[in-house]
């Protein structure tokens, strides 16, 4: 198959060719673009069916990449939600087994343990907390894990606290 740039050289080519060769026979100007359109109409022909294919093939290429962009925004949107309903339906689970006082059950397919996060630091009012445990960056940044080992050391901190929450493992 012919690339299209492969035809307009040819053409090119051919177009020079042919006008050097007409200048020499010394013919009126009229009659040698009779001749140059006669001799090159073949090439310009291929030259257009070629150009029109390829614009039909970019033109299929954009109905394509639309469709693409649709179902990528479709999917996107369809593993948003189904993450709004994993969360859910996790937490609506450990909730359950929580009240039911169950930490284990399991069966052939899957295990299930309710579990406990490590303590984690809860800044009631960063206000309040010492300046020994803030971190000066281009915005204030308090150290939970150095307020974490002084409380869970027995130090009371003012606007802290620890706080021990219930995670769900699927196996």
């Amino acid at each position: 198959m012919t690339a299209l740039y492969e035809i307009t050289s040819e053409y090119q080519n051919s177009f020079e060719q042919l006008r050097t060769m007409l200048e020499s026979m010394e013919l009126d100007e009229a009659t040698q673009q009779q001749v140059l359109d006669d001799s090159l109409s073949h090439l310009q022909g291929k030259f257009d069916k070629k150009a029109l294919n390829t614009a039909a093939f970019i033109s299929n290429l954009k109905l394509e990449l639309s469709n693409v962009k649709e179902v990528t925004d479709r999917l996107a949107k369809r593993s948003s939600l189904l993450t709004k309903q994993v969360l859910y339906l996790n937490n609506y689970l450990l909730e359950q087994l929580q009240v039911m006082n169950i930490n284990n059950l399991r069966n052939e397919q899957l295990t299930i343990q309710v579990r406990q996060n490590p303590c984690k630091v809860i800044i009631d009012d960063e206000s309040v907390v010492p300046a020994e445990f803030k971190e000066i960056v281009s915005t204030i940044k308090i150290s939970k894990s150095a307020i974490s080992e002084q409380l869970k050391a027995g130090v009371e901190i003012e606007g802290c606290h620890l706080e021990r929450t219930n995670r769900l493992e699927i196996k």
